[in-house]
């Protein structure tokens, strides 16, 4: 019975399914308003392969790295809803997301793989963001090192501050507010399945699965930075409700100001998640010399 339960909530909620729910909303919406910011009808998510260039063809590499990056994607979404694990698990699982599918793309071959060293490179940069951002927020304590999702139960990251005291105080804070800015950064780039996406090239089978592992990747990624810097719902209604609306409006303000970096030169967002990387290695520094 126990396994049925597991399983359901993998597929459901708070699993695959309504985390890829969730995350097509969002990319749906922005590119609602990235019609209304640079005009034009607004774009599809996908083109099905009758009006494409290539067939609905899929490798056992590409469904095999769809299906471990979904996968991981409900995992995740069940450890940030029932407060298990702890953030370098989290980081572990996107890293399905930001790198696997590239792993697959270089074996198909083809034009797609000329591109794999770029999008790796943007991926990599990410994903050293997010570690350093974990490590700076898990020495927020003094003298504790708090990776745990239920140590942010009740709380969050910025409460630590009150515990420091003269120039520690600072310093913590400042670590924080970088990775805070970090976390930022890195929500305005896409993941690897996002970057392979062409719209036109690919086919049903295919852009139903990038799609679905963008939106996961998407939605797991917001709700952890909500989880983070809001910590999870207080107790009571007025709390839950308090936190809902931050993290509502948290979504919103990413939403609209990556629908509006999408219009822009794309290497402009590759260097944006470079600047992520700078950002956290600064919050992780600052981090240790408060603990140090």
């Amino acid at each position: 019975m126990q396994v049925a339960t597991d399983i359901l909530k993998l597929l459901f909620f708070p699993g695959l399914l309504f985390m890829a729910s969730c995350g097509y909303l969002l990319l749906f919406l922005e590119g609602r308003l990235r019609s209304v910011f640079y005009g034009g009808a607004a774009p599809r998510l996908y083109v099905p392969a009758a009006g494409g260039v290539r067939k609905d063809v899929n490798t056992p590499g590409d469904l095999a790295a769809a299906a471990f990056s979904l996968a991981a994607m409900g995992v995740a979404g069940i450890m940030l809803v029932g407060i298990k694990g702890d953030l370098f698990t989290l980081v572990l699982l996107l890293s399905a997301v930001e790198i696997v599918p590239l792993f697959a793309a270089a074996a198909g071959g083809g034009g797609e793989a000329l591109f794999v060293p770029l999008i790796f490179k943007a991926g990599l940069f990410r994903m050293a963001a997010l570690i350093c951002v974990a490590v700076s927020v898990s020495l927020r304590f003094p003298a504790t090192f708090s990776p745990g999702l239920e140590s942010l139960r009740g709380e969050s990251t910025f409460n630590a501050v009150q515990l420091w005291s003269g120039p520690d105080f600072g310093l913590i804070l400042a670590s924080l507010v970088c990775a805070v800015l970090a976390f930022s950064v890195v929500l305005l780039g896409r993941p690897a399945c996002g970057e392979r996406l062409k719209p036109g090239e690919a086919g049903a089978i295919q852009g139903s699965m990038l799609i679905a592992g963008e939106g996961a990747q998407r939605a797991v990624s917001l709700l952890l930075f909500a989880v983070l810097f809001l910590g999870y719902p207080w107790e009571g209604w007025r709390g839950l409700l308090l936190w809902s609306g931050s993290a509502l409006g948290t979504a919103a303000l990413m939403t609209v100001s990556r629908a509006w970096l999408e219009g822009r030169d794309r290497l402009l967002l590759r260097r944006l998640q470079a600047a992520a990387t700078f950002l956290a290695l600064l919050s992780l520094a600052l981090a240790v010399a408060a603990v140090a």
